[in-house]
Order: structure tokens, then sequence, then C-alpha cells
């Protein structure tokens, strides 16, 4: 890199997105799946998954019992198909237009998550991050051997952007904070104002390495320099 534009990495789940709307997106893949093969309504299968989680496939298998081809189903042809579902998701609103922002105004934008390819991938094909973030700039833990909670992807950032003024985006107190803030980044942290985040934020109940040092409620006021 031969320019000092500043760096922002972001996380991924529940901080470009909501979490759980991949999570009800693999739940209408499976009702939709189990509708199309029994007959059952779909809508009435998702509400049994989603409010019986985690065990609204066992409770969607009994639903349906006794109906046509239901024994094609267990728990685990379910989560495949959970797992292999095409996701059903968005950008949130400000999350677009801050990425958007940062691009025009020359910023270097990487991704940081932890999780599989596989999940990870199908993710940003359907939120179309390809516009935003470069591929040797997105940073899976499958894929790199170190999630979150290692040095691996904070090192990688470092040696790929060295000198660079390095602040990370995220949402999660156990794992987004503790490592950047030792390494001097600069720590910012989307507030859950809806209380939607899979993982509840109370700050309070962490030790001050793990917090952030901004805590923001739109990505729209992420800070460049």
């Amino acid at each position: 890199m031969n320019d000092n534009a500043p760096v922002v990495a972001f996380d991924l789940d529940d901080t470009l997105y909501k979490e759980m709307d991949f999570v009800y997106s693999g739940y209408r893949a499976v009702a939709r799946r189990l509708a199309d093969a029994t007959g059952a309504d779909a809508g009435r299968l998702f509400d049994i998954i989603a409010a019986g989680r985690p065990r609204g496939f066992e409770d969607a298998l009994e639903y349906i019992a006794g109906l046509d081809d239901a024994e094609r189903f267990t728990v685990d042809s379910m989560v495949e198909d959970y797992r292999a579902h095409q996701p059903e998701i968005c950008l949130d609103g400000d999350a677009e237009a801050a990425l958007t922002r940062l691009k025009a105004a020359g910023v270097h934008t990487v991704l940081i998550t932890d999780g599989s390819t596989r999940h990870q991938r199908s993710k940003f094909a359907a939120l179309g991050l390809d516009r935003f973030f470069a591929p040797e700039d997105i940073l899976i833990s499958e894929e790199t051997g170190g999630d979150k909670t290692t040095l691996v992807p904070w090192t990688l950032v470092e040696e790929r952007y060295r000198g660079h003024r390095l602040t990370y985006v995220g949402d999660n107190l156990v794992k987004d904070f503790y490592h950047p803030n030792q390494r001097g980044w600069r720590t910012v942290m989307l507030r859950d104002r809806g209380y939607r985040n899979v993982f509840a934020q109370r700050p309070t109940e962490y030790a001050a390495l793990y917090r952030p040092q901004i805590t923001v409620d739109t990505l729209i006021q992420v800070p460049l320099y």
C-alpha cells in the first residue's frame, strides 16, 4: 500500500445486517421445503419452527407426522436445508449508506467475521458486499485459521495496512473489541437499539478492555479519521 488512507474494518453479523434475519430466512426455506413435500401450510410451519427454537425442527416434525412424505425428513436433513439455503437478507439502510460514504471518501474497508466459509460467503453474495470489499479484504475465520478471539485476523490486517489508522466496528462485547483495543486500534460499537441482536449488549458486565472506545447508534456516525 502506498497511500495512507484510514482503514475501517467491520464485523458482519448484527453489524451490517441483523443476524436474526438470516436465521428466519433459513427457517422459511425449511418450512417451504416441508410444505412442498407434505402439503402442510408453510406459514404455520415457519411459526412453529421460530417459536420453538432451539427445538423448532423437532416441533415441525411432530406437526407433519403422518402427512404424505413426512418420513423423508429428519432433524439432520432440516439442518442441512437450513445451512444450504440461499439467504433472503439485505444490508441495513444505514450500513449501506455508511459503506457508500466510506468508499467515496477513499477509505479502505475490511470485513472480519467468524464462521464457516459456506455460511458467510452465502451472506456476502446475498448482501452484495463485493461492491464494498475487495476479495483480499474479506477475512473469514474458517479461511484464516483464527477467529476474533485470536490474534490472527488483527495481525493480518496490520501486515497488509502497515502505518494506516485502523478502526474496527462491531457489536459483540465478548470478542469484537478486546484484541484491537490492546493493539491500538480505535473501536466502535453499533448499539443494538431494537434489542434484536443474537448476543445481548451489557457493557457494564465487561472489563474496560472488552468495551469499545466509541458507541454509535448508526453506522453513519462511524468516524473516518
